[in-house]
């Protein structure tokens, strides 16, 4: 019978409790998500279990999991040692990057990309249109942009105060109709982008990719991947409530 030694227990301590850390952390942003946006999600418990939505309240997931961590090493000085040289060390390599990128997106910042309509007549789409502006990029041939379609319409549809607008990447627009068509969904401000340069000019590198522009214009926040009907709520509740201020 092998014998664990104090640096074995000590490791296996360490590990164990940075594993539980992260799984209480992802499951508190993930409930908490849900809590706030019950309305959503009691018409369809299934989609609960869809992480794919990329629903998570970060800042509760990161306090609860620091939470834990502090109370598995309370009393173990080695221990909270090591979690707070690692912190620190973290900390000291990514502040200057995530610095470096803030500066870098400011003096970049896109008021306006070029696109064509489906009649191949050149536009402009203005971020600056004096209400708030979601622009979705997207192409028929990409499963989670299919998925994430009828959600899309509908929001459009509901809120006149907030303007949608549609750029398809790289695609004929007879390919887009057809596809649309096929699942009967009707759209407004829909444009092509036949070079893909749009969604690289405003910061979009996948698809499908989703930006959420305040009523000055000003990207406030992005999501990249499939929005599920909760998560769109979640970025378009800041930008109405913006404007009953």
């Amino acid at each position: 019978m092998s014998i664990l030694t104090k640096s074995t227990v000590h490791k296996k301590l360490a590990t164990d409790t940075l594993f539980w850390g992260m799984v209480i952390g992802f499951l508190a942003s993930r409930i908490t998500f849900v809590i706030a946006l019950w309305d959503v999600y009691q018409n369809d418990w299934f989609a609960i279990l869809d992480i794919r939505d990329g629903g998570f309240n970060q800042a509760v997931g990161w306090f609860a999991g620091i939470i834990f961590i502090m109370i598995r090493a309370r009393g173990n000085r080695k221990l909270m040692s090591a979690y707070l040289k690692s912190a620190l060390f973290t900390g000291v390599i990514i502040f200057p990057l995530f610095l470096f990128n803030t500066l870098i997106s400011s003096q970049n910042a896109v008021t306006s990309v070029d696109v064509v309509t489906a009649q191949g007549r050149p536009h402009v789409v203005n971020t600056q249109t004096g209400k708030p502006l979601i622009v979705n990029f997207w192409a028929s041939w990409c499963p989670p942009c299919r998925r994430e379609m009828p959600i899309l319409q509908d929001a459009q549809q509901k809120h006149d105060a907030v303007q949608f607008v549609f750029i398809n990447q790289k695609e004929s627009p007879e390919k887009a109709r057809q596809f649309l068509e096929s699942q009967q969904i009707t759209i407004k401000n829909s444009y092509f982008d036949f070079s893909g340069k749009s969604s690289a000019q405003l910061g979009a590198y996948g698809l499908p990719t989703t930006l959420f522009f305040n009523a000055d214009g000003e990207l406030v926040d992005s999501h990249m991947g499939e929005l599920s009907q909760a998560t769109l709520q979640h970025y378009l509740v800041p930008l109405l409530n913006d404007l009953n201020k």
